[in-house]
């Protein structure tokens, strides 16, 4: 029997984030901690798509996620703004935090779901409707990424932590229902993610771990107790790492 259920992959993603940026605030001369980091995002983002798929509060589950990031990212703007005055052409305020991503996956998520569903009960109406949102939907990711892409350009520094690869991991986890094939799926879109961003983050190899633990996964939740725990865990670490910082460094 696989030993891992959902709970006990997002403390090791919690611990492999909390590593990350430690070695990114406090010590960045120790890149063991940086290589230990990379578990995080891919975890995360495969736990997104389940979420995705098992939620029954679609609207709910979205706003967690876009809300945390949104207090996130204005917490960053502030800052940013404390320390340097400024917030326009390549200011690192824009610089869109990893939740930020992921809300924009969610959607994309839902409407590959719902167009699995509806081939599934071969029924051509609802088939047609959701082959329509989900155009729909990657279209707006591809006219956005172009956007931002142009916007870059143009010296722009907006862009997502991981970039376009935390908005399609999550959607990578939801293409099959079977383990196997959705497990494949997620590891072949972990590789694309490596070979994109190997010359801006050559540690990004050590990512590849994610699928490797994910296939101990047996797919059970865990303790539902834990679940805001999770979500408070991402700003609470980075203000204490913050705080930490300003004391004694």
């Amino acid at each position: 029997m696989k030993p891992l259920n959902r709970n006990h992959l997002k403390i090791v993603a919690c611990v492999s984030m909390a590593l990350d940026h430690m070695g990114f605030l406090l010590f960045p001369h120790a890149a063991a901690l940086r290589w230990a980091g990379r578990l995080a995002m891919p975890l995360f983002a495969f736990f997104i798509g389940e979420g995705c798929r098992y939620t029954r509060n679609r609207g709910k589950y979205f706003l967690s996620v876009f809300l945390l990031g949104l207090l996130c990212q204005t917490a960053y703007i502030v800052d940013t703004l404390v320390e340097t005055g400024y917030l326009g052409k390549g200011s690192d305020a824009w610089y869109l935090d990893i939740l930020l991503a992921f809300s924009v996956s969610i959607p994309l998520c839902y409407a590959v779901t719902d167009l699995k569903t509806a081939l599934a009960v071969k029924d051509p109406v609802k088939t047609r409707k959701a082959a329509l949102i989900a155009a729909a939907g990657f279209s707006a990711f591809a006219a956005g990424t172009a956007l931002v892409l142009y916007l870059q350009r143009r010296g722009w520094s907006l862009h997502f932590d991981y970039g376009v690869w935390a908005i399609l991991l999550p959607v990578s986890a939801v293409l099959f229902n079977r383990p196997l094939p959705r497990l494949l799926s997620f590891a072949v879109c972990t590789l694309l993610l490596c070979v994109f961003t190997r010359e801006i983050m050559p540690y990004v190899w050590f990512s590849l771990l994610a699928p490797a633990m994910l296939v101990l996964y047996n797919g059970k939740s865990g303790s539902k107790r834990l679940k805001w725990a999770f979500y408070a865990f991402y700003p609470a670490h980075l203000a204490i790492l913050y705080l930490i910082y300003l004391i004694f460094f």
